[in-house]
């Protein structure tokens, strides 16, 4: 019997990542999930979720897992790009280096890995990118504003990358979810002096703030389920935003509201009136 098609999901160690490689093995996919801290060898198993060595900032660990799943027949036919993390803190008070790790992970680490497979993706006639973003990349958010901009500029990424893959039968969907329960507040990288800063108390307070909404958020699984369904779905799909009722709400207003009074709801909603 031959081994489903495989589906490579970056960043699958914990939360969404996690939720989405454990239900589309539950489902009877051949799953490749990948993390920094996985073995680098070992078979490949043919169905079922194997997790696999990758640190997407790292052009080798890139090249060492296509090989890897090159030998094993293994080549994926859809990859959901999930692997990213978060800063947060004043803009003027993010170091560079942090503010370069920010885009390097969340932008150019899925550059990578679309690079690396894109080759044999058209080799097979087709494929599927599922890129995970963030509905702070659409509404910029304080003291997140690299995490706000790396999520924006993955959202213009996979926008050309799917007018420019369209020829080819490679479709490009972008899922922008907004607060779910994932420990992400747990992995956030602070500011470094926060009780130092000329932002204080502003800035703990939207942190806080940001904290207590994630925790009340939505199961990663209920994405999961989202991008489960999107795998076995055919046509074309731009993408969607998975997103409460609050935060619809908020999407709305953006698209129809002034910058400036838009971005005095903002300053309310995170106490910084």
């Amino acid at each position: 019997m031959m081994s489903p098609p495989t589906i490579l999901v970056t960043g699958a160690s914990s939360g969404l990542g996690k939720a989405i490689a454990e239900r589309l093995a539950a489902g009877g996919a051949r799953v490749v999930g990948t993390s920094r801290h996985a073995a680098t060898d070992g078979p490949i198993a043919a169905s079922g979720l194997t997790m696999a060595q990758l640190d997407i900032c790292d052009d080798v660990s890139v090249a060492s897992l296509k090989n890897r799943l090159q030998e094993a027949g293994a080549l994926p036919a859809t990859i959901v790009l999930n692997a990213g993390f978060g800063i947060s803190g004043a803009i003027e008070e993010t170091p560079v280096d942090a503010a370069r790790a920010q885009f390097d992970t969340n932008l150019l680490g899925a550059h990578r890995v679309v690079q690396a497979f894109l080759p044999s993706l058209r080799a097979r006639g087709g494929g599927r990118l599922i890129v995970i973003g963030s509905l702070a990349g659409r509404i910029a958010l304080p003291f997140q504003g690299f995490y706000s901009a790396s999520k924006a500029a993955l959202a213009a990424y996979a926008a050309a990358l799917r007018i420019e893959l369209r020829p080819f039968g490679i479709d490009v969907t972008l899922v922008e979810p907004g607060d779910h329960r994932t420990g992400f507040p747990d992995r956030r990288q602070p500011p470094a002096d926060r009780h130092h800063s000329p932002y204080e108390p502003q800035q703990s307070r939207v942190l806080a703030a940001m904290i207590a909404s994630e925790q009340a958020g939505a199961s990663p699984e209920s994405l999961a389920d989202a991008v489960v369904h999107l795998t076995h779905t055919r046509g074309r799909h731009a993408g969607f935003a998975k997103a409460s009722a609050f935060e619809r709400l908020f999407l709305l207003l953006h698209r129809v509201l002034p910058a400036g009074p838009f971005q005095l709801l903002v300053r309310r909603a995170y106490g910084l009136d």
